[in-house]
């Protein structure tokens, strides 16, 4: 299945944080259906491109354990600019991940989550 999003750069300045630069595919099938007159990223697929993103840069697959705080701050919809910003901070725990990410473009936050990732 086509993703929603690709990367275009990844930086880290330390283990602990990595920030993603990603491109929205604003033709994606979602789009046509989530609403068909006033298109927007899902809620849930912000959510699954951040357990990508934390896969990604954990190196490891990990499932969403335990949502402990979600914020969506404004809607993703299709725009001339479709980069967006993606930072993750993970500290691990004994057998979890503590992960707080946001994804923001310009000065604008979208979405915030605070959340426990498990590997699958």
């Amino acid at each position: 299945m086509k993703k929603v999003y690709s990367i275009i750069e990844s930086m880290s300045d330390n283990s602990e944080e990595v920030i993603y630069m990603i491109k929205i595919d604003f033709s994606h099938q979602v789009f046509k259906g989530h609403f068909p007159d006033r298109p927007i990223l899902p809620g849930v697929m912000m959510c699954d491109i951040i357990r990508d993103l934390v896969s990604e840069s954990l190196n490891t697959k990990v499932q969403l354990s335990l949502a402990k705080n979600i914020k969506f701050s404004k809607m993703i919809s299709p725009s001339q600019c479709n980069h967006y910003r993606i930072k993750i901070k993970t500290e691990k725990n004994k057998e979890t991940y503590n992960v707080r990410s946001s994804v923001s473009k310009d000065e604008e936050v979208y979405f915030k989550i605070n959340a426990e990732y498990k590997e699958k």
